[in-house]
């Protein structure tokens, strides 16, 4: 929707993230416009004044607190990039004998990775 962002935890990963993250995680310099969950929209700051990485923070924090131990939480923020990096991902119909299927195969001319 105009003027919304998508999850918040998204954005407070990407502007937190460390180096060591990000090359693990596969995004090197990437910025929340390369994603389209991200960037269909074209609003990517809070209206609030919130700043991501404050609260990027404290979610760890209270993970820690609940007793999450550091691998669970960075299996947990490997599948939030994952997401991110799937919504990248297009498919196109598949093909077979001239014919469309109720098929789809993964685009890689356009691949995320």
């Amino acid at each position: 929707s105009a003027g919304e962002r998508n999850y918040h935890v998204f954005y407070q990963f990407l502007s937190s993230a460390t180096s060591q993250e990000r090359n693990a995680f596969f995004c090197r310099g990437m910025q929340y416009t390369d994603f389209r969950l991200l960037s269909q929209t074209g609003t990517y700051d809070r209206r609030d004044g919130v700043r991501d990485e404050d609260n990027h923070n404290e979610m760890l924090d209270a993970m820690i607190t609940i007793g999450f131990d550091p691998e669970m939480i960075q299996s947990l923020m490997r599948l939030v990039v994952a997401v991110l990096h799937a919504g990248n991902m297009t498919f196109t119909p598949h093909v077979a004998n001239d014919h469309h299927d109720e098929s789809c195969v993964l685009d890689e001319n356009d691949a995320s990775l």
